[in-house]
């Protein structure tokens, strides 16, 4: 009989095995191992062999099946199976063969609550404990004054300090929030209020001879830890009265969120207003039309800054459409990943510098240097197809009063990253000449591309005029 072949069966692995007879040497009964493995909840693999009958299922149900295990003992193929043998129990007490009996020992790290539930208490008294004072007797720890009332929330130190140390050491730490101690508990207090003044352009140990206060005594900074009112002195070098700024901490951490969490700025400025005070008995000046701009300013030099554009003898104003984009790697590039032209390029090999483009809208951003391409004055064709109303419907969509209702995109479809001006305003739906003017603005860069991919929603119908 010839060995079978195959995949390995799904059922239990059954293998035949001789087993000698008592006084003799040679292979007179035929058995099934049977080995069923099973991993308990614990962890612990166990391992059970049972040894069945096989010669009388083949006495009794399948002759043909007698003469093909008297001939052939060892069944080489490791998935040969035999069928019709359920239930056939021998009179052999079944082995059990246990693997890995030992439990395993159990450690603190298997539930860590259960290791700090006893010490519960300790935490809430420890809590408690850092929102007072501690010991009336307590003197300044930098000049050992009695006056003590002053503490740090962003200082690693809990330390009590009278009001002209704790002013001097935050110098270079003007923005951190302090708390005064009175009436058995701890008032916020901001350093402005103890007298300490922000200047500008001059370290702290240089003072200015011709400070300027800022307008009004009005300013506003913006940071991590909350939104603070400082005394802030300029020196003739700033832009025309200035009442707010932010740090650079709290721009890169929202330019940061807003691409791994979606937060909107809307929630991050209201969050850190929170921080300053989180019950609204002092309301917090209202700053996020302010923040908004200065991320506006942000994304924008961040942008010019990876571009290059700061060491272009030119200057900033010298910047050209698409410049400041960030380039799909690996799309083809003549001249930055491949050759200027493909003329020594094998024919047959050419597709594989082909570009593949998806077309699509979306209604979200806005007009700036990197990947919007200006409009021009275009006419438009209605549809001929019956089954999609992208343009046909154009004119019919609530859009009065609106300059731009979203916008069309060119982008790369193997990675999603956007073309240089592969973006521009759409008014009335996805009409066709909106996306022309898109599309080919966007591939005014690949002229030497050999073959151009689309994936369109609407490409029955785009690609008719497409060339006229």
């Amino acid at each position: 009989m010839a060995e079978t072949r195959g995949h390995p069966s799904k059922k239990p692995h059954l293998v035949r095995h001789s087993l000698p007879t008592a006084g003799t040497s040679t292979s007179s009964h035929n058995i099934q191992r049977h080995r069923n493995f099973t991993v308990k909840p614990t962890g612990q693999i166990n391992l059970r062999t049972t040894y069945l009958d096989a010669t009388a299922a083949t006495s009794t149900e399948n002759p043909e099946l007698e003469l093909v295990i008297n001939t052939q003992t060892n069944l080489k193929d490791p998935w040969n199976e035999s069928h019709g043998d359920t239930g056939l129990l021998s009179d052999m007490v079944p082995h059990n063969v246990m693997v890995g009996n030992a439990q395993r020992r159990r450690t603190a790290g298997d539930n860590p609550i259960h290791l700090w539930l006893p010490e519960r208490q300790t935490y809430p008294d420890k809590f408690i404990r850092l929102e007072g004072c501690g010991e009336a007797n307590h003197s300044c720890h930098d000049c050992e004054d009695s006056n003590t009332i002053f503490c740090c929330d962003d200082c690693f130190s809990v330390n009590l300090y009278c009001q002209s140390c704790i002013c001097r050491l935050h110098q270079n730490m003007p923005l951190h929030r302090l708390k005064m101690w009175h009436d058995e508990y701890f008032h916020p207090i901001m350093l402005k209020q103890l007298g300490l003044h922000i200047q500008l352009s001059h370290s702290t140990v240089q003072p200015c001879y011709n400070p300027k206060p800022a307008y009004d005594d009005d300013f506003t900074i913006i940071d991590v830890h909350g939104i603070h009112e400082v005394a802030l002195d300029f020196c003739n070098s700033t832009s025309t009265n200035p009442r707010t700024a932010a740090t650079f901490t709290v721009l890169e951490r929202f330019h940061l969120l807003s691409f791994e969490s979606k937060v909107s700025a809307f929630k991050f400025y209201h969050c850190i207003a929170r921080r300053s005070d989180n019950t609204g008995v002092n309301p917090i000046k209202d700053r996020y039309s302010v923040f908004l701009r200065i991320m506006a300013e942000w994304h924008n030099i961040k942008a010019l800054k990876c571009a290059g554009r700061g060491h272009d003898p030119a200057g900033v104003d010298a910047t050209q459409e698409g410049e400041l984009v960030v380039l799909c790697p690996a799309c083809p590039h003549p001249g930055k990943n491949l050759a200027e032209t493909l003329n020594d390029v094998v024919p047959r090999n050419r597709w594989i510098y082909s570009l593949f483009l998806a077309i699509d809208a979306n209604f979200h951003l806005k007009h700036r240097l990197a990947y919007l391409q200006e409009n021009g004055t275009l006419t438009q064709e209605k549809s001929t197809c019956i089954s999609h109303n992208t343009v046909n419907m154009a004119d019919t969509k609530a859009s009065k009063g609106l300059a731009a209702m979203g916008v069309g995109t060119v982008v790369c479809a193997r990675h999603d990253m956007r073309l240089a001006n592969g973006v521009g305003d759409l008014q009335k739906g996805e009409k066709y000449l909106n996306m022309d003017y898109i599309v080919f603005s966007a591939l005014s860069r690949f002229s030497s591309i050999p073959a151009i991919n689309f994936s369109y929603d609407i490409a029955c119908q785009w690609h008719k005029k497409l060339w006229h």
